[in-house]
C-alpha cells in the first residue's frame, strides 16, 4: 500500500504535531504484537499494515523494529502471553485485547511503567491508553440503514406490518466493538420493531466463529421456518460470509438479488470473502473497517511513543488529521474518550457498494490480495 500526494510531508508533520520532542530513536524496538488468532483475516489485514508501516520507518529513519507476535481468541493466552513478553523486555506493545476488560490492569502498569501502548479495534475500558479504530456505532448504524432501504426494495414499504425474524449475529457481547455495532444496527431497527410487535430480532452470540454461527442461522430456521426470515445482520464478515450464507444454501433460500424472496445479509469488516460475496450476489452491503488503515496508524502511534519517550495525550478539543488525505480510512478524528484516559484516533467507514465498488483498489482486501495474500509474519 502507498499512500499518495506527499505522503512523508504528511507524516512528518504529524510526527512533529503528536512528539513536539527531538528525541532520537533507538537503534532497536522490540514490539509485542499481541491480536486475535492467526485465522482471523481481518486482523492479518491489521498486522499486515503495521508491517508495512513499520517497514517504512525502519527505512526512513534507519532504526530496527522486531515484532513478536502472538494470536489467540482467548482472555488467558493472550495475558500469559503478554506477560511472558513484558518479562523479557519490551519496548512497546501492539494489542487487540479479546475482552479488553481483563487487560485493564496490565494495561495501566505498562502505562505506570513508561511502556507505550497502543490498543486497536476492541479498547480497553477505564484504562490508560492509545486507542486506534474506526466507528464501530457508526457502521453499524449505516448497515442497519442499508437493510432497510434493501427491504423497502424487496418487500415494499410496509414488509415489517406483515412480520418475521431478523438474525442477528454477535462475535463478544462484552467486547467493545461488538457493543457499539449492536447498537449502531439496533438504533436504526428497534423503532420499527416497536411500532410493528411482528417483527423480531433473535440475537446470537456465535464468537466470530463461522461454524457456530451456521448451527444458529440453521436453529432459527428450523424454528421459524425459511418464510419468516427477513435478513440477518452479522457484526463480522465471518459469520455473515461462513455461517449465514451456507445456511441459507443448504436451505434453497439462496436466491439472486433481484429476486423479492431475496433475504439480505449485512456484514461488517471487509474482508475479501465479504467482498465476493457480494459480487455473487449472496450478501447485500458490507461496511468496511479499515484493517490496513488501524495497522498503519496503531504502529506509527506506537513509534512515535517509543522514539520521543512520551506517552500521548487526549486532545481538549477534536482535531483532525490527514484532512486531505486520499485514502478511504482518512481523514483521522483525534477525539477524548468518556470510556478510558486517552486519545481516541477514528479512523473512517465507508460501505461497499454504496460508496465504492467491490473492486476499488483503495479496498485494504483488494490492497492485500494484490500482495499475494500471504498470512504476515508470525501469523502461521
Amino acid at each position: 500500500m502507498s499512500l499518495s500526494n506527499g505522503r512523508c510531508a504528511v507524516v512528518a508533520a504529524l510526527l512533529a504535531t503528536l512528539a513536539g520532542s527531538t528525541a532520537l530513536a533507538a537503534e532497536k524496538y522490540e514490539v509485542a504484537v499481541i491480536r486475535w488468532a492467526p485465522e482471523d483475516i481481518y486482523f492479518n489485514g491489521v498486522q499486515r499494515g503495521q508491517e508495512m508501516e513499520r517497514d517504512r520507518i525502519m527505512k526512513e529513519d534507519g532504526v530496527e523494529i522486531e515484532f513478536r507476535v502472538f494470536g489467540a481468541n482467548d482472555v488467558s493466552a493472550q495475558r500469559n502471553a503478554l506477560d511472558a513478553q513484558i518479562s523479557r523486555g519490551v519496548d512497546g506493545v501492539l494489542m487487540v485485547p479479546w475482552r479488553g476488560e481483563a487487560m485493564r490492569g496490565v494495561v495501566n502498569q505498562l502505562h505506570d511503567d513508561g511502556i507505550p501502548v497502543v490498543i486497536s479495534n476492541n479498547l480497553v475500558p477505564g484504562a490508560k491508553q492509545t486507542f486506534v479504530a474506526f466507528d464501530n456505532e457508526a457502521a453499524g448504524r449505516k448497515g442497519g440503514e442499508a437493510l432497510v432501504k434493501r427491504l423497502n426494495e424487496l418487500r415494499g414499504a410496509d414488509w415489517a406490518k406483515a412480520g418475521g425474524v431478523i438474525i442477528e449475529l454477535r462475535c463478544v457481547i462484552t467486547a467493545s466493538g461488538d457493543i457499539d455495532r449492536h447498537n449502531g444496527y439496533r438504533s436504526a431497527l428497534d423503532p420499527i420493531v416497536a411500532e410493528n410487535p411482528g417483527v423480531q430480532i433473535e440475537v446470537n452470540e456465535a464468537g466470530c466463529d463461522g461454524g457456530k454461527a451456521r448451527k444458529a442461522v440453521d436453529d432459527i430456521i428450523a424454528r421459524h421456518g425459511p418464510e419468516q426470515i427477513l435478513a440477518v445482520i452479522s457484526i463480522d464478515g465471518t459469520m455473515g460470509v461462513g455461517g449465514a450464507v451456507p445456511a441459507f444454501q443448504a436451505q434453497g433460500m439462496l436466491v439472486p438479488p433481484d429476486d423479492p424472496k431475496h433475504i439480505p445479509i449485512i456484514t461488517i469488516d471487509g474482508t475479501m470473502p465479504e467482498l465476493e460475496a457480494l459480487e455473487r450476489g449472496h450478501i447485500d452491503t458490507v461496511m468496511v473497517q479499515p484493517a490496513f488503515g488501524e495497522g498503519i496508524m496503531s504502529m506509527r502511534l506506537l513509534y512515535d511513543m517509543m522514539k520521543s519517550g512520551k506517552m500521548l495525550e487526549a486532545p481538549a478539543e477534536p482535531q483532525k488529521l490527514y484532512a486531505d488525505g486520499d485514502e478511504l480510512w482518512m481523514p483521522v478524528e483525534v477525539l477524548p474518550s468518556d470510556q478510558f484516559d486517552g486519545p481516541w484516533y477514528r479512523i473512517q467507514t465507508y460501505g461497499v457498494p454504496h460508496d465504492v465498488s467491490p473492486k476499488d483498489p483503495r479496498n485494504w482486501a483488494v490492497q492485500m490480495s494484490e500482495q499475494g495474500g500471504a498470512q504476515p509474519e508470525g501469523a502461521n
